[in-house]
């Protein structure tokens, strides 16, 4: 094996190159790959699955609003606080530890938050469910570069997103009726008795590398490579990574604050309608989403420009979540379609990923993933809580049958200003990222 230097970065040849690429993308490959989305499918159900059961987790704890958003906040806690980090923890230990634990720790949380008595054990329970979450993505994008040709890295991180979006739709209704028929404790043990099949799993099927090769170039790269803190110098140092990572947190919103928490009871007090509805319609946005994410990089390529798709974005969903929000007597059927068309402009957000990686050294580029992924998950660190204290404040103090606190549409309307403001100040952050499309056709 022989080294070329290329500026700073040090690139390997490997004698057997060739017969890597052909082990590469075989069907050991993909049953590894869906082994890993598996586990990050998994992980989005259980991040979005409080959306359903937003009354009976007020109830059950006698809380308002505002405490049930810093208790589902604290999944983001640690998921954000671990994003950095997660790209050494992936490259040290590799994805067959890094999934199998991951999914036993979303075990343990599940069954905290399922067997919680005081909301501080809710709130421990799920710390340890964003925790395990953490290394979700960066280990599909690992296993991604490890087993496949770099041609489809672009296509296996859309396709990831998509997986992230579906389990968002499985946390939907399919949960609805699981904790409409077995309550939600008894719903978060069924959930965390997938966790364990999926972790078992992990450990039989999933292996790091693809031969001894692409493990030595693993092992060189992570000496002879620049060292974390020179990276993180990097990352850290340059304001378009910021600016990057803060339309992403802005654009995150219709997922974080919506979609996973507050769009249910929106939607149940709109059409005075049950959870298993509301959370199909709520669910639009993740489908929408996951058509955006494919939708996006496809129209990033045809036009050669990141940075003009994600300003379609911007607009195109400020412009339906403000139609979703304040457009009165919107009939339910017509809200299914619209929910999903603002899924669909929101899943271009996902070029966030690519333009972050192209504008940075490759050998940086798990820690530049870590970088932009945390500060696009601090949105729900933000504005979960954020919204339910907005909720708060307009309450007027009225209660439902049951006693948990009742949110008039007028109250929703005026916390759900934040959406609107947010989205538009993605849409003038995106005027500031320089464009980082390169057209590289010709080298293909």
């Amino acid at each position: 094996m022989k080294s070329v230097e290329m500026g700073s970065i040090v690139q390997y040849e490997t004698p057997d190159a060739n017969q890597m690429i052909n082990q590469q993308g075989s069907l050991k490959a993909w049953l590894i790959l869906v082994c890993a989305w598996a586990f990050y499918l998994y992980e989005y159900v259980l991040r979005v699955s409080p959306s359903v059961m937003t009354n009976e987790l007020m109830l059950d704890f006698g809380v308002t609003s505002t405490a049930l958003g810093v208790l589902v906040s604290f999944y983001y806690f640690s998921y954000v606080a671990l994003q950095i980090p997660c790209g050494v923890i992936v490259d040290w230990l590799g994805t067959r530890k890094v999934i199998t634990f991951s999914a036993i720790l979303c075990v343990v949380g599940s069954v905290f938050f399922a067997q919680s008595d005081t909301l501080a054990t809710a709130q421990l329970g799920r710390f340890l469910i964003g925790a395990g979450s953490a290394c979700g993505y960066l280990s599909c994008a690992k296993v991604g570069a490890e087993w496949f040709h770099s041609s489809k890295f672009a296509m296996i991180a859309g396709m990831t997103m998509m997986m992230g979006t579906l389990g968002g739709t499985f946390g939907g209704r399919p949960f609805a009726i699981l904790v409409n028929s077995m309550g939600w404790r008894s719903s978060m043990f069924i959930a965390a008795s997938f966790g364990a099949l999926i972790a078992f799993a992990a450990w039989v099927v999933v292996r790091d590398y693809p031969n001894s090769e692409s493990r030595a170039v693993q092992k060189a790269h992570s000496h002879e490579g620049e060292s974390l803190l020179d990276g993180l110098k990097i990352v850290f140092s340059n304001p378009q990574n910021w600016l990057i990572g803060l339309y992403g947190c802005m654009m995150y919103l219709p997922l974080s604050a919506f979609a996973e928490l507050w769009g249910v009871p929106f939607l149940m007090q709109l059409y005075g309608i049950n959870n298993e509805i509301a959370s199909t319609a709520s669910s639009m946005v993740f489908l929408g989403m996951a058509l955006g994410s494919l939708v996006g990089p496809w129209l990033s390529n045809r036009y050669k420009s990141r940075k003009k798709i994600m300003s379609w974005a911007a607009l195109g969903t400020l412009f339906v979540f403000t139609v979703v929000f304040y457009v009165p007597d919107i009939p339910l059927t017509l809200m299914f379609p619209l929910l999903f068309i603002g899924g669909l402009f929101s899943g271009g957000q996902i070029l966030y990923f690519a333009a972050a990686k192209e504008i940075n050294p490759s050998n940086i580029s798990g820690t530049i993933i870590g970088f932009t992924n945390c500060l696009v998950m601090v949105s729900g660190v933000i504005f979960q809580p954020l919204l339910g204290m907005l909720l708060d404040l307009a309450w007027d103090g009225r209660m439902t049958a049951d006693g948990s606190p009742e949110y008039t549409l007028a109250t929703y309307k005026i916390a759900f200003s934040v959406y609107c403001i947010a989205l538009l100040v993605s849409w003038v952050i995106v005027r500031s990222i320089r464009e980082t499309y390169e057209d590289d056709s010709e080298n293909s």
